[in-house]
């Protein structure tokens, strides 16, 4: 299933997190199924999420597109370099 089909499907079901903290914090918490991240994703960033779900074992996905594609996708007026979909 394409990244943008399941986004808009947990958008719906309420279990998504937005932003580097948040994602971060349910990476710690084990409560994250998957990780998507924008195509413009900082390395810094990049570095942290790769550590965190390598340690819950959480996929990562790469949106094609760059962070302000991803935050119109998910209909907010701002740009969203990574996001979480919870279980």
């Amino acid at each position: 299933m394409s990244s943008d089909k399941v986004i808009k499907e947990a958008l719906k079901e309420g279990k998504v997190s937005i932003g580097r903290s948040a994602v971060l914090r349910m990476l710690k918490r084990g409560s994250l199924q998957s990780v998507i991240h924008a195509s413009n994703c900082p390395d810094g960033t990049m570095r942290d999420l790769r550590f965190y779900a390598g340690m819950s074992k959480v996929e990562i996905e790469r949106f094609k597109g760059d962070s302000a594609s991803l935050g119109q996708l998910c209909g907010k007026p701002f740009s969203i370099t990574v996001l979480g979909i919870g279980k």
